[in-house]
């Protein structure tokens, strides 16, 4: 949980940094984010995240 009322989604990844262990291994290359279930593709990297705002970020895995 974040405790902003409003932050830039750029600000994600040093958040991310500050709260994960090992958060080094992180693939920012490889990521799927979406906002409140859009995916970022949609709904632009300038967006700003709002209070009560949903954040999933999920690592993209490929393989078979």
């Amino acid at each position: 949980m974040i405790n902003e009322k409003e932050i830039m989604l750029s600000n994600i990844f040093s958040i991310l940094d500050q709260n994960i262990n090992n958060s080094k291994l992180i693939d920012k290359e490889n990521l799927l984010i979406l906002i409140n279930g859009v995916d970022l593709s949609v709904c632009g990297k300038d967006r700003k995240i709002k209070t009560g705002d949903i954040v999933t970020v999920a690592n993209l895995i490929h393989g078979g």
